[in-house]
């Protein structure tokens, strides 16, 4: 994430379902370039065939694309009104990272699940915090 500064940098969560707890694992972060056209420093957007790479190198396996990761370079790590927009995927996980600067040395780091939006394929209606466990 850091050295995207002072872009936003991103990447996709792999991992499984933990059956005791309910909760998501993540095993894997799969770092990917941010195509967003338009020059802002403050927007995002995954490589759709990076993203369909990691999708096809998973397939038959037990773990799964469980969401991304962004930063936010200057500005909480709490969902933007530009994440709600652009969060049309309920199953995913958004992890967000907060920047203050490129050299934050223990950056907040949150994660959210989408509240779906009053129609299908419509923008989330919002955000829901989810706990992060770390197992390390």
């Amino acid at each position: 994430m850091r050295a995207a500064w002072p872009r936003e940098g991103c990447g996709l969560l792999v991992g499984s379902d933990d059956t005791q707890s309910g909760a998501l694992v993540v095993e894997a972060v799969h770092p990917t370039t941010n195509v967003d056209a338009s020059g802002r420093p403050d927007r995002f957007e995954v490589d759709p065939a990076a993203r369909f790479d990691l999708m096809r190198q998973l397939r038959g396996r037990p773990s799964r694309l469980i969401g991304h990761v962004h930063s936010h370079p200057g500005h909480p790590a709490e969902p933007s009104e530009t994440d709600r927009r652009a969060a049309f995927e309920p199953d995913l996980v958004w992890v967000i990272v907060g920047l203050a600067d490129r050299t934050t040395p223990d950056p907040p780091v949150t994660a959210w699940t989408v509240v779906p939006g009053p129609e299908p394929g419509a923008p989330a209606a919002g955000f829901r915090p989810l706990p992060i466990i770390s197992r390390s």
